[in-house]
């Protein structure tokens, strides 16, 4: 499943950046790809994919709103180094990576106080793997003395006034009394990576807390941006994000120095106009004028044969991306619908009779990750033994094959507990046992799901698919003991079905009862 990630934004803050109502930014983030709606309290929730973190604040809206109605890109200015921070090599082994930048001349109020927050957040959750792969300080420069320097230290090594706090604490109190400090101490071994200036203040406890010193406020004018991580691009890209944002807001970026060397930030890449490839994958006809003036809405800067991607662009990697924005600028109800140019015969597909009884019964599917990893098959009281294992993944989340499609709906339940109720969701897909094989799953959440309820769906199921399956009563993990049953097809337990526990729920942070099942089809 592809999360969203909801971002809130005020209608005269757009109005402000973009100049466009209230109406008109509703239609138009919806059809540049971020489904918008109005709220009760008349804010915009605008839904933002992963792959665009630089649309995670109203800057980032208003500016692609701004490119579309006008076709003029934004070009940002980027001034020479006057700050240096030197980065100890103490570091190392702590949180290696680090880059930064300053951003002078704005005009603070509370909607960009608002949006920063909101930016700095948004990022963590996505970007930045909640603060494992990249974490960011956002700072009041004029409240400390450059140069800055980066280094690790003991738990007791320094002392200072962590945000929203009066005294001064020392590293190993802030991991263990700190809110921030609890939720995060997982990301911190015994060397704390610090930022301090030249007398001495820390700035920032990465990737734990800032300084209560350098807390923004309506007077801050100048602003110092970091960010530290393990990978290079992703700090690199939240900088810039940021900064990018700022400079919407009419500052001024500039780079900043790491050991003497100047950190580039917002670098832009140049790629050959993609016509051709356009032309033939859209199935339309363009000219090289349409399809320039095209990328132009969408915020490309164009020279000739030459588009310049702008660097918060970071979801531009391959010619297939600045073709998405074609066709995204071009408008996608603008395709004129045409029948297959080859013949083709269908076929019935054999998993319908599953999809139809489940639909009918109104139940919703789910796509859910084909990956998952041991915490959720421990929240889902399923064995994590004998899964497949990921080499080298990317992160801890996606570690292993999944062994079961169960704690993957969990999940979807946990992400809609606010919805509506019941919630009816199923999916088929492939799991690993180690053999790979295909599953049904599906849930029912709401306060009278029970044992009656899932097991007329199973038979149901059976009934749809001509299977002459076998009920045994047998405990199993997730569900409630005397509560479920096993599932036999041709002799062979083929899955199970039933209540699924309190402390399952407790897991998933559910309320309301649930009832499940899980076979093989």
């Amino acid at each position: 499943m592809l999360h969203m990630a909801q971002v809130n934004v005020s209608p005269q803050d757009l109005r402000k950046l973009a100049g466009v109502s209230k109406e008109d930014a509703i239609e138009t983030l919806t059809m540049l790809g971020f489904p918008t709606e109005e709220m009760d309290d008349g804010n915009l929730d605008v839904e933002v994919t992963p792959n665009r973190p630089d649309a995670l604040c109203a800057e980032g809206l208003a500016r692609a709103i701004a490119a579309y109605k006008t076709g003029k890109p934004m070009k940002i200015r980027i001034g020479a180094p006057r700050i240096d921070v030197a980065v100890d090599k103490s570091v190392a082994d702590a949180r290696p990576v680090f880059c930064g930048a300053v951003v002078r001349g704005l005009e603070m109020d509370e909607a960009l106080l608002r949006s920063l927050m909101q930016l700095q957040e948004k990022l963590h959750e996505t970007l930045g793997r909640k603060r494992r792969k990249v974490a960011i300080g956002i700072h009041d420069l004029d409240a400390v003395s450059p140069p800055f320097r980066y280094f690790a230290c003991g738990r007791s090594g320094v002392s200072f006034v962590p945000l929203e706090r009066n005294e001064k604490m020392t590293p190993g109190e802030i991991l263990r009394k700190h809110e921030k400090g609890v939720s995060y101490a997982h990301l911190v071994g015994e060397k704390c990576p610090m930022i301090a200036d030249s007398q001495g203040e820390v700035l920032s406890f990465p990737p734990i807390i800032n300084g209560e010193r350098t807390k923004l406020a309506l007077k801050t004018k100048n602003i110092f941006i970091d960010a530290t991580g393990t990978s290079d691009d992703a700090v690199r890209q939240a900088v810039g994000i940021i900064a990018a944002a700022l400079a919407f807001r009419g500052g001024n970026v500039e780079m900043i120095s790491i050991n003497g060397k100047p950190c580039r930030i917002l670098e832009e890449t140049r790629r050959a106009m993609p016509l051709k490839a356009a032309e033939r994958l859209l199935g339309i006809k363009l000219g090289k004028a349409a399809c320039a003036k095209l990328l132009l809405r969408m915020g490309h800067a164009v020279s000739g044969n030459s588009v310049c991607v702008q660097g918060y662009r970071t979801d531009v990697m391959s010619d297939a991306d600045l073709i998405e924005d074609i066709a995204i600028a071009y408008g996608y109800n603008n395709f004129a619908p045409t029948l297959p140019s080859f013949p083709s015969i269908g076929k019935a597909n054999p998993e319908s009779p599953y999809h139809e009884i489940l639909v009918g019964l109104g139940f919703d599917e789910a796509m859910t990750w084909t990956l998952s990893n041991e915490r959720a098959c421990a929240n889902a009281l399923l064995p994590a033994s004998g899964a497949i294992g990921i080499e080298n993944p990317l992160t801890e989340d996606f570690a292993i094959f999944r062994k079961a499609i169960l704690p993957s709906l969990l999940s979807v339940l946990f992400e809609s507990r606010n919805e509506k109720l019941p919630i009816k969701l199923y999916e088929i897909g492939p799991v690993g046992t180690p053999a790979l094989e295909k599953r049904l799953a599906a849930v029912s959440m709401h306060p009278k799901a029970s044992f009656s309820e899932i097991k007329g769906i199973v038979l149901a199921l059976s009934d749809a698919a001509g299977m002459k399956i076998e009920v045994r009563a047998e405990d199993f993990g997730p569900f409630v003991p005397g509560r479920c049953a096993a599932i036999y097809l041709d002799g062979k337990r083929a899955g199970f079905f039933g209540e699924i526990a309190p402390q399952a729920l407790s897991n998933f942070s559910l309320e309301q009862p649930v009832c499940a099942l899980e076979m093989k089809i």
